[in-house]
């Protein structure tokens, strides 16, 4: 077992977690191993591990944290949440990880005031607030919305898989850019084939209604 460098732990990180939406559960992990058991990223790929992660932020390593794939790889599956015996929501969890990860990349411009960069940390709140924007949160990145979509054989670089991960990263500018938003029909093969019954033209017309609120034209 590696030695825990003391320099590097940030004792208050749980607690900056736990403040994020979502984040709150991770106080509540007494590390069981019951979201490792059922994880499907797990079978894929041993070190992508919900156990270890959450166990990192609780005894404050922020940086190992941080630089972990799999806040980024998991997925809104919920196996770990039916199993877990405290109710805690690991997808959530590693959501309010990511928003700290993104909170750590902003920078302070000239007049002292945080820039967001390119980044939306409340873009996708917007999204589901709207009623055509409801699912976003029940998509967990499986990819059949995107095997199955016609407009993807046009051009594959259309998939709705690719928008909706970037909604979920707050990548605003490059969801509003994205020619599949406008492209996107109702065929609704993505809707039947989808296992959690996503229906991504929905989504897409969300998008659409939030970037024409907000001004953007495409040129």
């Amino acid at each position: 077992m590696d030695v825990i460098d003391s320099r590097k732990v940030d004792q208050n990180f749980k607690f900056q977690i736990a403040s994020e939406e979502g984040g709150e559960g991770i106080l509540k992990c007494f590390a069981c191993g019951s979201c490792t058991a059922r994880c499907p990223e797990m079978d894929v790929k041993p070190e992508w591990n919900p156990r270890v992660i959450i166990r990192k932020a609780l005894l404050g390593l922020k940086e190992e944290v941080l630089s972990s794939e799999f806040i980024w790889i998991c997925s809104a599956h919920y196996r770990c949440l039916e199993k877990c015996p405290q109710g805690v929501n690991v997808k959530e969890v590693m959501n309010a990880v990511r928003n700290a990860r993104l909170l750590e990349e902003q920078t302070e411009d000239a007049t002292g005031k945080i820039a967001k960069k390119v980044l939306d940390l409340d873009f996708k709140y917007k999204i589901v607030t709207d009623e055509s924007g409801k699912d976003l949160y029940e998509c967990f990145s499986c990819g059949t919305c995107t095997a199955g979509c016609p407009e993807r054989e046009l051009d594959p670089l259309y998939s709705p898989r690719k928008v909706i991960k970037n909604v979920l990263l707050g990548m605003k500018d490059s969801v509003f850019s994205n020619k599949f938003v406008e492209i996107c029909s109702t065929h609704h093969r993505c809707f039947t084939q989808c296992p959690q019954g996503v229906e991504i033209p929905k989504l897409m017309n969300a998008i659409k209604k939030i970037a024409e609120r907000e001004g953007y034209r495409r040129p």
